[in-house]
Parts: C-alpha cells; structure tokens; sequence
C-alpha cells in the first residue's frame, strides 16, 4: 500500500510538467510551420519579381518586335530541263511576249512595243490576289537561244528578272532541247515578300510547265517522255 500510495504520489507531480512539455511541443511545431509558409511565400515572392523582370525586359526588347525584319525580300529559282521541242519551236513560244495573257496563268495582261530585231519592250500586269502590279520589261532576244525580260519601273519590284536559255539536247533527236530557267525578284518591302511566299512555289513550279502546255497546243505531244526538272537555284 505505501508504494502505490508513493507512484500516486509521483504521477500527480509529474502531470505539470507533461502538460509543459506538450505546451512547449505545440508551440515549437506552429514555430517551425509558420517559419516555413514565410520562406516559401518569399521564395514565391523573389521568383514571381524575377519572372516579371525577365518578361518585362524581353517584352521591351524593341528588335524582336518586328516579325519580319529578318525576311529576305529577294526570291530566286533555276531549273534545268531536256524538253521536248527544238529549240526554234520554244524560242518562239517565250519570245511571243504579247501573248503571255493568253496561256500564262498569272499574267493578266501583255502588250509589246517598240519592236527592234535585238528586242522590244512590253507592258506588263501580273496579278496573284492580293497583289497586282503593272510594269514595263525590257526584253533582250537571240534567236534561238535567249530571252531575256528585266523589269525597268515597277512599283511593287525593286528587281524582276527572268532568263530563258536553249541549247542543243540530245545528239541523235532534233526535237528536242536543252532548257535553262531563272527568275530572280526582289520586292520594296517586307510586307510584299511575305505575302509573295504564299504564292511563291505555285509560280516557280508552274512556270516552265505553262510554256509546255503552249507547245503541245501548238506542235503536239513532245518527242520524248517529259523529264523532270534538275532545281539548281531555291531561294524563298
């Protein structure tokens, strides 16, 4: 009996400190979790501020603001090709500029004047939606192996040119001709060059086959089977 009288005894004067221990227990666990939401929200904080300086500064980085400025506003494309037509019968296709409005699909109107037996000169309108412009060429001739058409005042081109050049083809087959294609232009602005990429493609791959289509209506089938073009220059 004395020794439980003696345990109670301890127990009842050792309950104020448990109730201290698990005071100071509470206490220091809310210490240490308000501590850490204070880091983080400062953490949070310095990141957030360094987001923002880093957006401001690249929203105000002014050379970046125009999404054209690094567009090349000149276009280039040269092909060569074994046709099936001699080089008489394509020379006089390319070189019958007045009537380009007839069978080439973007020239809406040709016109020539100033007929010499070097040349001529012709007025010119092309149009690819939304894009038009009249100009006037100046048109260099070699029968039968060069046309030669510059554009001389355009508002829309800084430069237009186009080259079409014929040379012998197979040895054993006069029918036939070897073809040598280039067109390089250069628009005045930026804006022009990007709307021209859209139709950029459909005019270099539909160019040479337009002139084909002309001389099958005119001659016939070609002697050979149509060979594929060799692209020696692609500039877009």
């Amino acid at each position: 009996m004395a020794n439980s009288a003696v345990a109670r005894s301890l127990a009842r004067s050792i309950r104020p400190f448990e109730r201290n221990f698990d005071i100071c227990k509470y206490r220091c666990q809310r210490t240490l979790t308000l501590c850490a939401r204070t880091s983080l929200l400062q953490l949070q904080a310095s990141s957030t501020y360094v987001n923002k300086v880093h957006f401001m500064r690249t929203f105000f980085k002014l050379p970046n603001l125009n999404p054209l400025s690094n567009l090349s506003k000149r276009k280039a494309y040269a092909e060569r090709r074994l046709l099936g037509y001699s080089m008489e019968q394509m020379y006089d296709i390319v070189s019958d500029v007045g009537s380009y409005k007839e069978f080439v699909p973007w020239c809406t109107n040709s016109a020539v004047y100033d007929v010499r037996p070097t040349g001529c000169k012709a007025k010119m309108e092309i149009g690819f939606p939304p894009l038009s412009e009249k100009y006037n060429s100046a048109i260099k001739l070699v029968r039968p192996n060069l046309v030669h058409s510059e554009c001389t005042d355009g508002r829309l081109f800084t430069q237009l040119v186009t080259v079409w050049r014929f040379s012998p083809g197979l040895p054993d087959n006069s029918k036939t001709c070897t073809l040598d294609f280039s067109v390089v232009f250069e628009f005045r602005s930026q804006l022009h060059s990007q709307l021209a990429t859209v139709f950029f493609d459909e005019v270099v791959k539909t160019m040479v086959n337009a002139f084909l289509k002309r001389a099958r209506a005119l001659h016939g089938p070609e002697s050979i089977q149509s060979q594929k073009p060799k692209v020696i220059d692609y500039t877009s």
